[in-house]
C-alpha cells in the first residue's frame, strides 16, 4: 500500500480526471432525484453522492499531497484547496443554465462537508490503512 502511494503522478492524474467526470456529470440535464423517508421527512439521496463525490476528490488531492512520512499540510497546500473549494462552488452554480437543473444551497453544503471530511480524516484513515 505504501508503495502506490508514493504514485504522485498517478494521483494528481486520477484526481483531475475525477474533476472532469464531476463537472461532466453535473452538467448532465434532467436527473431526477431519489428520496427516501428517515423520521417521515422526505431526504434527497443526492446529497450522499455530493458529499461522496467530493470526499474523493479531497481525498485524492490528500493522497497527491501527502508527504513521504504520509502526512498532508494543510498550510503548504491552502491556495489548492481554496481552488477546490471554488470549484465546488461554480459547480453548483454553473447548473442556474443546465435544463432541469438548479442551484441548491444544501448540494453545495454537502459538497463542502465531503471535501472538510477528507481533508481532516483522510490522513488519518491512509495512514491506518498504510500501518496494517
Amino acid at each position: 500500500m505504501k508503495h502506490l502511494l508514493k504514485q504522485k503522478k498517478l494521483f494528481r492524474a486520477i484526481f483531475w480526471v475525477w474533476a472532469l467526470v464531476i463537472f461532466i456529470l453535473s452538467s448532465l440535464p434532467n436527473i431526477p432525484t431519489q428520496k427516501v423517508n428517515i423520521w417521515d421527512e422526505p431526504f434527497r439521496l443526492d446529497y450522499l453522492e455530493h458529499f461522496g463525490v467530493f470526499a474523493i476528490l479531497g481525498g485524492l488531492f490528500v493522497v497527491w499531497k501527502m508527504d513521504h512520512s504520509l502526512r498532508f499540510n494543510i498550510k503548504n497546500n491552502w491556495y489548492f484547496i481554496a481552488a477546490i473549494f471554488l470549484f465546488a462552488v461554480i459547480d453548483e452554480v454553473h447548473q442556474i443554465w443546465v435544463p432541469g437543473r438548479t442551484f441548491n444551497p444544501l448540494d453545495f453544503i454537502y459538497n463542502m462537508l465531503g471535501l472538510v471530511a477528507a481533508y481532516s480524516l483522510g490522513p488519518i484513515i491512509i495512514r491506518g490503512f498504510v500501518k496494517k
